[in-house]
Formats: structure tokens, C-alpha cells, sequence
């Protein structure tokens, strides 16, 4: 039985608010090197996969 959407994050914390952006990317990038959507879109329609980077009360979000 395949269910309709999912959505998958990859969270990473920086010591300094000039890092926010490269780690933003850095966590999508981690997401397709591992591999981790591939074991959902057997099971999903849509895989939606989201890298956050926060610093403190500050955060950046970039969609894959």
C-alpha cells in the first residue's frame, strides 16, 4: 500500500550566524549523499526533503 506524502529533515545546529547558509545546504546535500529518501519512495508518492540550519533563535530552511 502506497500513502501519499512525506516529508523528511535533516537538521544541522552552527556556532555562528555567517555558517547558517552553508550548513543549510550542506544538509540537503547529506540527504541525497546517504540516500535516506530512497528508502521512503517505495512506500510514498512524494518525498518532500527539507535541510534546516538554525543558530540560536535564527534558522534557514531550503527545500530539495
Amino acid at each position: 500500500m502506497v500513502e501519499k506524502d512525506r516529508e523528511l529533515f535533516e537538521v544541522k545546529y552552527v556556532k555562528r550566524l555567517t555558517d547558517l547558509e552553508q550548513e543549510c545546504e550542506k544538509a540537503v546535500m547529506q540527504i541525497d549523499d546517504r540516500m535516506y529518501a530512497k528508502t521512503l519512495e517505495d512506500r510514498y508518492d512524494q518525498v518532500s526533503c527539507f535541510g534546516i540550519a538554525f543558530y540560536k533563535k535564527r534558522c534557514l530552511i531550503q527545500k530539495k
